[in-house]
């Protein structure tokens, strides 16, 4: 495919995976859109325009798709199905099952490395941070991230009326993992913080308002960057706020 032969930072390996994966997938609804999608981004590789992590998180939908199709039997995709408001927020993915129908939003988190200088006053009490400015930033930057991606999710599923089991997924990986996913979920679930959240304190200021908690789910994907596969040590989980909550994917 001329669009992988562009990602020339992608192993051979992967761009392989890919064009298999978008062979899987030519039967989802509307899946032209992500192609027309993928070529702008490749082609915006090749001018400088975009960079490898929009990329990344493209190829992430096309992960989510081929794990619903390899998980879920007879599930029917649509990619970016259209909600009540036609010129209103699309969420990305409608999977309908013969169980339920999941209305999928799906998000990756790449802060920027950056020194920051640590707000002690802020960090819940009894709670220490063992980590330089650069790494608190990452770690925050994470936790404020999710914070906006669930509200703007939370927006777009207004879009769409009832009778869908709504999810949030994201990659759990190196700047957010389903421990600190969790730490947010406890969160959005009782508006309150857990004792050993560093963060939640912090976070629970920062709220402007509290969530309508419209998510149903909270996804944890733990693929390997540069793979459609999951890391050997880790599961795709249903997070709860409490990890004996947990509900496993497969």
């Amino acid at each position: 495919m001329e669009q992988l032969d562009r990602l020339i930072r992608f192993p051979r390996s992967f761009k392989d995976q890919i064009e298999v994966a978008i062979k899987q997938c030519e039967g989802v609804n509307q899946f032209n859109s992500w192609l027309k999608r993928f070529n702008q981004l490749t082609n915006g590789i090749a001018n400088k325009s975009v960079t490898y992590r929009q990329v990344q998180d493209h190829v992430f939908e096309l992960k989510v798709m081929c794990f619903l199709l390899n998980t879920k039997e007879g599930v029917k995709i649509t990619y970016e199905p259209k909600g009540i408001d036609p010129k209103g927020k699309d969420c990305d993915l409608l999977a309908e099952t013969k169980s339920c129908n999941y209305l999928i939003e799906l998000k990756c988190t790449h802060p920027e490395m950056r020194n920051t200088k640590i707000p002690h006053e802020y960090i819940t009490k009894n709670n220490k941070l063992y980590m330089n400015g650069g790494n608190y930033h990452l770690y925050q930057s994470a936790r404020g991230h999710l914070m906006d991606v669930t509200r703007h999710t939370e927006e777009k599923i207004a879009n769409y009326g009832d009778g869908y089991k709504t999810v949030l997924a994201t990659i759990d990986g190196f700047h957010l993992d389903i421990e600190d996913l969790r730490d947010f979920v406890f969160i959005y679930r009782l508006h309150a913080h857990r004792p050993d959240d560093p963060l939640g304190k912090m976070t629970i200021h920062n709220l402007k308002e509290p969530y309508k908690q419209t998510i149903d789910e909270f996804w944890a994907l733990p693929f390997h960057q540069n793979r459609f596969d999951f890391k050997a040590d880790r599961k795709p989980t249903i997070v709860a706020p409490l990890k004996s909550g947990d509900v496993p994917l497969v």
